[in-house]
């Protein structure tokens, strides 16, 4: 029997599994593709913090983003220049492996190809059923088989059976997003653009950087509807000003977790990252806020080994640490969040034109960090005319659904 079997070789499983295998714990990864960081469900950016923490080499950057451009829905536009890079492109893919193979080189063991379908919880242990999923040619065969641990990690990525079988529960709310990466022209820096025909309920993106001489972008948007009908349009706007050669490209859509499950952990088992709807409502990054619970569960977990306890009581302490953490990002965030989607595209315009004027780009820009929110949220709540501008938007989505 295995001491922690983690379910899901990303970022958050493995910085999980580095930190207990650094404990001496036999912690095994069990990654169902056939390579690490495959396929790409991101787009990429990663604040230098998070970058930092993961002890990450350098040329994993493709980019720093250092000017941010904000675009209307009219096409007004923020230029937004923090004094240091704000976050980095990175080669997502390779940041993926490289966490992985930190991973495997503190003793943990990964194993590729296995897909976890079931947990039961016996007496003194969990047992974890998995396909051992095998391609041969243009068949794939599978075949169930079950191990052993004395905890389990769920960091799967925004899957939910599992936590629903252990009443844990789903997130409530998630955006669903499409990106490609694709050769660009005449785009110098990185881009968000909002507006109801764009990004409804949220923001599109447009990322360039350089690879083997060549001038790419990562092209996004997420949405609280389908993606995938305003990426398009998006492309074809970039398309029609020359920007891209083509519009005929194949889409990469997921879909990403903006509230915490209702209860992080059960008996002997944890969730961690997306798994556990842990991401920052504004924007759904969850890079970050996977790593400091994947810092919160290593710790629960060693006292558990320590004290040989694994219930329920013990494991609440894990979700007690993280939420002291980033419990009032979380909840400040998400009622941003619900405020943003409540609001017209003419109240977005007059928020840029609020910022524009009245100096607030300097105090955001001098207070905002990639990874934490609350400060910058709670400085255009307390504004007077941008405070107005939200409570309009969200008296009038009152109005409108009462219609």
């Amino acid at each position: 029997m295995h001491d922690v079997v983690v379910v899901g070789g990303g970022p958050a499983g493995c910085y999980t599994a580095s930190l207990l295998a650094k404990q001496g714990l036999d912690v095994q990864v069990l990654e169902e593709h056939s390579g690490v960081g495959e396929p790409v469900d991101c787009s990429g950016v990663i604040g230098a913090e998070s970058f930092d923490a993961l002890g990450l080499p350098n040329d994993l950057k493709l980019a720093e983003i250092s000017r941010l451009t904000l675009v209307s829905p009219s096409q007004l536009k923020m230029f937004f220049s923090p004094p240091t890079p704000l976050a980095y492109v990175v080669d997502r893919a390779a940041l993926d492996r490289a966490v992985a193979e930190k991973t495997a080189a503190s003793g943990a063991t990964i194993h590729l190809g296995l897909r976890v379908v079931d947990l039961q919880i016996d007496d003194g242990h969990v047992e974890i059923y998995f396909e051992e999923i095998q391609n041969q040619g243009i068949s794939v065969t599978k075949s169930r088989k079950a191990v052993q641990a004395s905890m389990v990690v769920l960091a799967g990525g925004p899957r939910y059976s599992l936590q629903e079988k252990l009443e844990m529960g789903r997130p409530a709310n998630f955006l669903k997003t499409a990106q490609v990466e694709m050769e660009v022209r005449d785009i110098k820096e990185a881009a968000v653009l909002f507006g109801s025909q764009i990004a409804p309920g949220s923001f599109a993106w447009i990322v360039p950087f350089k690879r083997e001489n060549k001038i790419l972008a990562r092209i996004g948007v997420s949405s609280k509807k389908n993606a995938v009908p305003y990426f398009r349009e998006l492309l074809r706007q970039l398309y029609m000003q020359g920007c891209v050669d083509s519009t005929d490209v194949p889409v990469r859509s997921w879909v990403i977790p903006v509230t915490p499950i209702q209860r992080t952990y059960s008996e002997r088992v944890l969730a961690v990252g997306d798994a556990a709807g842990q991401t920052k409502p504004t924007t759904g990054g969850g890079i970050f806020y996977g790593l400091l619970c994947a810092e919160a569960a290593a710790r629960t977990i060693s006292k558990a080994f320590e004290k040989g306890d694994f219930g329920e009581k013990m494991m609440k302490g894990y979700e007690d640490e993280w939420k002291k953490t980033l419990g009032a990002e979380i909840k400040i965030g998400a009622f941003f969040r619900r405020l943003v989607e409540r609001l017209t595209d003419d109240e977005i315009d007059d928020l840029f034109r609020v910022v524009q004027s009245d100096g607030i780009l300097k105090s955001v820009t001098k207070n905002a960090r990639f990874d934490w929110h609350r400060d910058v949220i709670s400085l255009a709540l307390r504004h007077p005319s941008l405070g107005r501008i939200f409570l309009r938007g969200a008296f009038s989505a009152v109005m409108r659904s009462s219609h």
